[in-house]
């Protein structure tokens, strides 16, 4: 033993050199306290429309995707156990008795009862480890938090999509019902004589067109509804709402762009980053010598027998095997720092870009609001014109589908106008 302990003292000095080659160096996050403390607003902060919180509700508590990745902390907080208790002496019971037979009738018995290992983190492979599995459990939690707010966006996507689809059904079927009274009126003046086939066939032709634009619309509402219900992880959950100019949110004025560090995917992507950053430590650590000390108790002929031993292995030469093993792991780092500088740079991307949209449809609201309208005042002028014979069936014909596309744009637009505010809570990590 007095050899063992000699080879440790000398081993614990290289260990103090070697620290400075980075193998107990300490990852350093871009992310400072100021960052964490951030306020994020909560989605029922944001949007307050309470059938669309109820929605969200649900699937948060139903959705599978979400499911998993809690599985997934679950696994990643275990792991991260199993690494802490790594630094613990592995002990097994048991053994199988062994019988030495020394000369004829001279024979001796042994049976160990325990036996335990301990290896000795000098080098810090131990350690790595275990701010690797902290890594991947950090990492786990934010990819959980991610997958949440795209969840909560998705909802709310999805809903205000619906509220636009109920509210342009509801212009369609006044557009169809109006032209089914054009086509009438169309075929009552045919037989007095005031026109002729050809604006009967216009009109029933529009009438026709606008009532299979109408059913395409329904169509791709059921798609829709079919969406959401996959999203709260049911089949026949009823998807209740409101009107979409009720559906208010409350408007996210100003983005505080570090906010942006502690958004989930990019605090994934640091994470990911600080796992290379061991795995790169954990490397050069595997260069070293390995140190660990076994022993065992057991009974032999004799009586009671301990048995305790050090072992100490240095690599000498495994083909260029370790020294590859941290040249990847190297390179891997710098790959993770690519990969979250590039994190950031999408987050503030996404960020402008919703703000930017936001703006431009709120611009629009008021010439589309203007554009329907005129419209409205231009089919009133044809119609009277043509009732008193000055204008033709063209131009109301004209007028009509004029009408009913600025009114469905503006419902789109006011769609848009709640989708930017969804993609901003998006882009900014958005708030348990």
């Amino acid at each position: 033993m007095t050899n063992i302990n000699r080879h440790i003292g000398l081993l614990a000095i290289t260990a103090i050199v070697m620290t400075s080659c980075g193998i107990y160096g300490k990852y350093h996050s871009q992310v400072t306290e100021e960052d964490q403390a951030i306020a994020i607003p909560s989605y029922k902060d944001v949007f307050q429309d309470p059938y669309l919180i109820a929605l969200i509700d649900t699937a948060l508590n139903n959705n599978l995707d979400l499911k998993v990745a809690h599985e997934h902390v679950y696994q990643a907080e275990h792991a991260l156990k199993a690494a802490k208790l790594a630094y613990l002496p592995s002990i097994n019971a048991g053994g199988t008795p062994v019988t030495t037979f020394v000369s004829p009738g001279n024979t001796f018995t042994n049976f160990t009862f325990a036996s335990a290992s301990w290896e000795i983190d000098i080098f810090g492979r131990l350690t790595n480890q275990k701010r690797m599995a902290n890594a991947s459990h950090q990492q786990a939690l934010d990819l959980e938090q991610a997958t949440r707010t795209q969840l909560i966006a998705a909802v709310a996507e999805t809903y205000y999509t619906l509220l636009m689809m109920d509210e342009q059904i509801i212009v369609a079927d006044s557009a169809v019902a109006n032209l089914l009274r054009s086509v009438n009126t169309m075929r009552e003046m045919k037989k007095a004589g005031m026109t002729d086939e050809a604006a009967v066939a216009h009109f029933e032709g529009s009438y026709f067109n606008t009532r299979a634009q109408v059913e395409n619309i329904r169509l791709n509402r059921q798609i829709t509804e079919n969406a959401m219900r996959l999203l709260l992880a049911s089949n026949n959950a009823p998807i209740q709402r409101g009107k979409i100019l009720s559906s208010n949110v409350q408007s996210i004025d100003s983005v505080n762009l570090r906010a942006l560090t502690v958004r989930p995917d990019v605090r994934a992507a640091e994470h990911q980053l600080e796992r290379a950053f061991y795995n790169a430590n954990y490397a050069r650590a595997n260069c070293c010598p390995s140190i660990s000390i076994g022993g065992s108790i057991g009974w032999a002929s004799g009586g009671l027998l301990f048995n305790a031993i050090g072992n100490l292995l240095q690599p000498i030469f495994n083909g260029g095997k370790l020294i590859a093993q941290v040249k990847i792991a190297k390179s891997q780092q710098q790959e993770m720092q690519w990969n979250y500088t590039n994190a950031l740079l999408k987050a503030g991307n996404e960020v402008n870009n919703a703000l930017l949209s936001r703006t431009s449809y709120q611009v629009q609201t008021d010439d589309l609001t203007a554009r329907v309208e005129s419209m409205t005042r231009a089919l009133d002028a044809t119609q009277t014109k043509m009732r008193y014979g000055k204008g033709t069936y063209l131009e109301v014909l004209t007028a009509q589908n004029d009408k009913l596309a600025a009114e469905l744009e503006l419902i789109s637009n006011y769609r848009n106008i709640l989708q930017s505010n969804v993609d901003l809570y998006h882009a900014i990590g958005g708030g348990k």
